[in-house]
Formats: structure tokens, C-alpha cells, sequence
């Protein structure tokens, strides 16, 4: 297993609680980069994603895009863990999720399946496996419930470092810095 210090896990609602404009996925999309981006500069060299269509997914495919980034200066080699509740979970999702689904598990370094059926319990199961195996959560929660917020509720009792790309507050933050910055 990778070095819980250098481990993080992504939790996020499912594409119906996802933004609607483009330009407010596309900036989720900018923010969720950064954040990526940013944990790599922090040593971070292990992404768990919880592997439901929706923000999961779309986690997967960004590290997906990334690891593909090869610096001849810092080169950073990143892994891609799917961490799947039970063999069957995309059984009943649309065509277009499922196969996308299996696209990028097809990818990840590791595919760890916690149950062989589904089981009451087995997406907190999956969550805190998650949690408990990070040092950070980057997550997208709108304050709803459901089980991002079980899953930002647990991080925050284990004490891991939580990043909320959802947070109006922290995006107007990210654009600002982003704006101050200098070119190259």
C-alpha cells in the first residue's frame, strides 16, 4: 500500500449535483487542477478516487490527463487508485457512465474492490477506507447531504487537511492568487 503521507483521496457528488454552466464546471474543473497540481508540489504521489460517475470520475480523468505531463525537469511519476464499493457498482448507470467507468479503472495503477455484492453500508465503507488511508481530501460538497458530506465529516474527525473546491470563497481566493501571480 502507498505511504498514507503522501496519499490523497477526491469525494464529490454525483453528476446531478454538479455545476450546470460551463463556465461554472469549467472553473470547478480550474480549481480541482490546481488542487491537484498543488498536491503534487507537496510531495502527494497517490490519488484514491471512489470510483462513482460524477465528481469521482472526473478526479480520475484530471490525474489521468496529468500523469501524462511529463517534466524533463521534475519529473513526478503519480498513481491512480480506484477504490470500488462492490464488483457490480456501475451495473445500473447509463451507457455512457459505464463505459467511461471502465475506461479509466482499464488505467488506474490499482483497483481495490472492498466487496464482491453490494451491502448496506459498503459506500461509507469505501469512504473512510479512503480517508483513513489519505493525509488530504479534495472534495466537492455543497453542504448537502449525502455521502460527500459523510465523507467530509469523517476527514474532518481524523483531522486530514480538506480541500472544498465548491467554496465560492476559496475559488474568488484561487482566482485572485492565480491573477497576482507572475507570467513567465
Amino acid at each position: 500500500m502507498a505511504d498514507k503521507n503522501k496519499t490523497l483521496c477526491f469525494s464529490g457528488h454525483r453528476t446531478e449535483k454538479l455545476p450546470k454552466s460551463r463556465n461554472e464546471f469549467n472553473l470547478m474543473i480550474q480549481s480541482l487542477n490546481y488542487e491537484i497540481n498543488k498536491a503534487i508540489s507537496d510531495g502527494y504521489d497517490t490519488f484514491m478516487f471512489g470510483a462513482c460517475y460524477g465528481f469521482d470520475l472526473i478526479c480520475a480523468e484530471q490525474v489521468l490527463l496529468r500523469k501524462q505531463i511529463v517534466r524533463r525537469t521534475d519529473p513526478v511519476n503519480i498513481n491512480l487508485v480506484a477504490v470500488v464499493p462492490f464488483e457490480e457498482q456501475a451495473s445500473g448507470w447509463k451507457t455512457q457512465d459505464r463505459e467511461r467507468y471502465f475506461n479509466i479503472l482499464s488505467k488506474c495503477d490499482e483497483v481495490i474492490t472492498l466487496n464482491k455484492h453490494y451491502q448496506s453500508g459498503c459506500y461509507h465503507e469505501r469512504n473512510r477506507y479512503m480517508v483513513d488511508c489519505s493525509r488530504r481530501l479534495i472534495c466537492y460538497y455543497d453542504g448537502s447531504c449525502g455521502g460527500t458530506r459523510y465523507t467530509v465529516e469523517y476527514a474532518e474527525s481524523k483531522s486530514i487537511s480538506i480541500s472544498n473546491i465548491c467554496s465560492k470563497h476559496i475559488l474568488k481566493e484561487r482566482r485572485h492568487k492565480t491573477l497576482m501571480q507572475p507570467m513567465i
